[in-house]
């Protein structure tokens, strides 16, 4: 169920200016680190580093992606597959530290050129002995570091490209990430799956930065992925702030009104996943369309999401999947009841009902415990109260 927490919104103390792009300058640790790669490739595979010819036009001085990815995996155990090597070379490219020869590319393992930021000189020097020495050291340390590091940076890289460009497994590793965000915790795995083929990354490097001005028309809906931002509104100030894991946006655009407040940058190097304006209503109006809401007294007491449940009818030859209903809200009785409907409907059409037997039975403790699950299986299965005791570990014969 899509449920929207309305989160009020802000106009700082200094004026506002609109948000700019602003050249991220590399921090020293992933200068060193990029320093002791290179390094060690002079030291260890000198043939890496070389001037490269490619449709007429000549390279100076790069290395071609899946070489790096191979060298890499090739010295040290913490690297365990090519896509974490992958993702440890881009935390040096978003620094700066490494580039695409032509800055058109993220770091890919294809036959794309690279090139290490001190060899962006013609005169870049060779590591001395000592220098050699110091990278053996280092090595490895700076190879735990990027791999520490290197998940984020993958999954922004994947964040970065085009909707319509992700894989099947960039879609399933961002759907992974949205499972652990605080403010997508309410929402199904319908929706989640959604918003991993939509979803936007934003970065802003500047503290003090504009997202959007109070009175603006809503466009996107932002989840905050690193950093915090002030809520601002005219004549009051900063009401509230914001941080990691936390969302604002939501109202303009449900509502479709302009924009109750201001987003001012806390910090510098902010994060964002945004949702703009058009995905937001498709997914509302999908989910809206497989939701089933039983209300008594206008109360919604259960709330079910439609999801395909398979090949039900294949013993019939009938190939077209029909439809099952999962619990997404409710009072413990009616989801007790959907429970044990669930399992005789299934075990009518001689399906299996292990999965919803196991879910009930590890489960039913977290909206109803014993006390009220005894009885209310012996009310539904019309068992004689008096051949049977609640005991502390359910149902038991009377002595």
């Amino acid at each position: 169920m899509f449920v929207f927490v309305l989160t009020p919104l802000i106009e700082p103390h200094v004026p506002l200016r609109p948000a700019n792009t602003i050249t991220k300058v590399p921090s020293e640790k992933i200068l060193r680190a990029g320093k002791i790669l290179r390094n060690a490739i002079l030291s260890r595979a000198p043939h890496m580093i070389r001037d490269r010819k490619y449709h007429l036009k000549t390279y100076r001085q790069c290395c071609v992606g899946t070489e790096l990815v191979d060298w890499m995996m090739q010295q040290t155990p913490c690297v365990h597959s090519r896509t974490q090597a992958v993702g440890m070379w881009q935390v040096l490219l978003e620094d700066g530290v490494l580039n695409h020869v032509d800055q058109e590319h993220h770091f890919q393992d294809k036959y794309l050129f690279y090139r290490f930021l001190d060899d962006e000189h013609e005169d870049a020097p060779l590591p001395t002995e000592e220098e050699k020495k110091e990278c053996d050291e280092e090595l490895q340390d700076t190879m735990l570091l990027l791999s520490q590091m290197g998940p984020d940076a993958h999954m922004r890289m994947i964040l970065r490209k085009p909707p319509g460009q992700r894989t099947v497994d960039d879609l399933e590793i961002i759907y992974e990430e949205l499972l652990h965000i605080k403010a997508l915790s309410h929402l199904s795995t319908t929706v989640k799956r959604e918003l991993a083929g939509v979803l936007i990354f934003e970065s802003h490097a500047k503290g003090g930065t504009v997202l959007f001005n109070q009175g603006e028309e809503g466009t996107s809906w932002y989840i905050i992925l690193k950093g915090s931002v002030n809520v601002v509104i005219y004549g009051k100030g900063v009401v509230c702030t914001l941080h990691e894991g936390d969302d604002f946006g939501k109202l303009a655009l449900v509502n479709d009104a302009p924009r109750a407040a201001s987003i001012v940058l806390r910090e510098d190097n902010c994060h964002f996943l945004r949702v703009d304006k058009e995905d937001f209503n498709r997914i509302l109006r999908d989910v809206e369309a497989n939701t089933v809401r039983l209300k008594e007294h206008d109360q919604d007491v259960l709330v079910l999401e439609k999801v395909p449940a398979g090949n039900r009818a294949s013993n019939q030859g009938n190939s077209q999947p029909q439809q099952k209903y999962t619990v997404m809200s409710g009072t413990p009785e009616k989801i007790l009841e959907h429970f044990l409907e669930t399992i005789r409907l299934e075990a009518t059409l001689n399906e299996a009902t292990d999965s919803v037997l196991n879910d009930f039975i590890m489960m039913h403790c977290v909206f109803m415990p014993n006390t009220q699950l005894c009885p209310a299986l012996v009310a539904h299965y019309h068992a004689q109260p008096s051949r049977y005791r609640t005991g502390e570990n359910g149902l038991c014969p009377q002595q």
